[in-house]
């Protein structure tokens, strides 16, 4: 009996650990701003396929404290062609586990143009190095010290009404 207690104890430490939880955005993953949750106060929008991530990445948000984290599988978009996705599973530890992206969207589908970390860049730069201010609330940078983005808010608002996934 005690041979087979020591066995089972070998066995068990000598299988591999479960891999932690990851997502992997793909193309058909990105969609019409619109459909995405909106937070009031917040210009960006938010989607988690899992119903319940998706409640707990809106209370991360709606309740804008430091050191909360969204959840895996949460993506989130100021604008159509640009979006951070919380990939997990050991992805990115310098960005918290977001993968950054830039995109092309037509009406009828969405390109990914390029995905990753710190490489990921727009015109402003580094995406991971701009986000990177905002490390204590999430990577999120709406209302938490970054420079903010040189448009106004009817701008903003006016190319997310551009955005040609929507009907």
């Amino acid at each position: 009996m005690r041979g087979a207690v020591i066995a089972g104890l070998v066995l068990a430490l000598a299988a591999p650990l479960p891999a932690a939880a990851e997502f992997v955005a793909r193309e058909k993953s990105f969609k019409c701003l619109f459909d995405g949750r909106h937070v009031e106060g917040r210009k960006f929008f938010i989607f988690n396929r899992n119903r319940k991530r998706l409640h707990n990445a809106l209370r991360v948000a709606q309740r804008n404290e430091p050191g909360k984290r969204y959840p895996v599988g949460t993506i989130l978009q100021l604008l159509p062609f640009e979006a951070m996705v919380k990939r997990g599973g050991g992805f990115n530890p310098a960005g918290d586990g977001w993968e950054f992206f830039r995109l092309a969207v037509t009406p009828q589908a969405t390109r990914i143009v390029q995905r990753g970390g710190a490489e990921v860049a727009n015109v402003a730069g580094s995406c991971q190095g701009c986000h990177g201010v905002a490390a204590g609330f999430d990577f999120v940078c709406e209302g938490h010290g970054a420079q903010a983005l040189p448009l106004s808010d009817d701008t903003i608002r006016a190319l997310q009404a551009s955005d040609p996934r929507c009907k």
